[in-house]
């Protein structure tokens, strides 16, 4: 038997197919981690990255993307050569991140899907969430709120096509509201995979009275807060990994009223050893998200040993590996004592950081490593194909 193709479904690719558009954890895990550690000699990855918007794409192209396949297929309009690519490619199994706009019409474009697609619950937003998240006045996050793809994804589950796993288990309720599905439903427990640096040794390195903020500087993460506790926290240094990109004018001109706390250091995107170096160094990762599932930036701290003080706290990670503030709504002006006091409960007290921070580490280790990932992946698809091939 040849090789089993998987088609990789995802809205962006980290910088990938000419895009010059580096953002997001979804593109992140798609192409740094699946797309890089999943295939071997039993299991092909090629990657589905959306239909051309312009109109101008007329037939689907392909990109070579660290050794992967990446398509971009054609215009919706030219629909029938979508059609007749995916049923030469003849994919065994699709796998998609969450259900993306992108995602949702390359797949509803397949008359009478025939193939499993595995569904990797990663951030679901039933209306609840998103009645949170409007509480951000300041500057409101645009909404995605889309009733047909949450209905296309029930009917897929309805219609035994789909099977569920997720990458944190406070997840699945939400999954269960979003795409209205029976509470017996299995939703299988498969945690984010990072690429542990196994060198690393938290005991012996020297970390610095850092704190760090990394991810994209939009308004559901509230980026602001982290500015105002710097403000008063001048004994230590700040630092804001990301930057913006939707909307970024208008975050740029919220920003801007920061630039001159001397302590406060706005880095810009980083990757590689530069981004890795400063997790390292430093001693806490603020989180100050109206709304977060769990994100990679809380793992890959954890993997080096830095804590977390935050407003949200998936599978109760913050409170276990720092400090949980409880939850904050709203701008969240009036909460930034809350950050400021969980932060100095840690960098006070010493002996009670680095005792967190080995047992993060150790956690990490324990349960994030690309080799389960690898071993658990792949036999859930091997599995799926199995049982698909019996149905059919």
């Amino acid at each position: 038997m040849g090789k089993l193709k998987v088609a990789l479904l995802v809205d962006e690719y980290f910088g990938g197919t000419g895009t010059g558009t580096v953002y997001g954890g979804y593109g992140f895990l798609a192409r740094h981690l699946i797309a890089k550690h999943l295939p071997n000699e039993n299991i092909e990855v090629e990657v589905l990255i959306k239909k051309d918007c312009s109109k101008q794409r007329l037939i689907p192209r392909r990109y070579m993307i660290d050794g992967i396949k990446v398509y971009r297929l054609a215009a919706k309009f030219m629909d029938f050569l979508n059609i007749r690519f995916l049923k030469k490619k003849n994919y065994d199994l699709f796998l998609s991140i969450e259900m993306t706009t992108h995602s949702y019409r390359i797949l509803k474009t397949i008359p009478n899907i025939d193939k499993k697609l595995l569904f990797w619950v990663q951030d679901p937003r039933p209306d609840y969430e998103w009645d949170e998240i409007n509480t951000v006045k300041l500057f409101p996050e645009k909404s995605y709120w889309d009733s047909n793809i949450y209905q296309f994804v029930h009917d897929l589950w309805a219609a035994g096509k789909v099977s569920f796993i997720s990458q944190a288990r406070f997840l699945d309720r939400k999954a269960r509201d979003l795409y209205n599905l029976d509470d017996k439903t299995e939703i299988k427990y498969l945690p984010n995979p990072i690429e542990i640096d196994h060198s690393f040794d938290v005991e012996t390195h020297l970390k610095k009275n850092h704190i760090i903020f990394l991810g994209r500087i939009e308004s559901v993460k509230r980026g602001w807060l982290f500015c105002e506790i710097a403000k008063l926290m001048p004994e230590y240094e700040f630092f804001m990994l990301g930057q913006s990109f939707r909307q970024s004018k208008k975050n740029q001109s919220i920003m801007n009223n920061y630039l001159d706390i001397p302590n406060l250091h706005f880095v810009g995107h980083v990757e590689g050893e530069k981004k890795a170096q400063l997790i390292k160094d430093a001693k806490i990762l603020v989180n100050t998200s109206i709304h977060e599932a769990l994100p990679i930036s809380f793992l890959e701290a954890l993997s080096y040993g830095t804590l977390l003080v935050s407003c949200r706290d998936p599978d109760e990670l913050t409170s276990q590996f720092g400090v949980f503030t409880g939850t904050v709504l709203g701008d969240g002006f009036d909460k930034v004592p809350l950050f400021v006091d969980g932060i100095r409960h840690l960098m006070e007290n010493e002996p009670l950081r680095r005792e967190l921070a080995l047992k993060a580490v150790n956690y990490i280790k324990a349960n994030h490593s690309i080799e389960d990932f690898q071993k658990n992946m792949q036999e859930i698809i091997f599995k799926l194909v199995e049982e698909t091939k019996a149905q059919s």
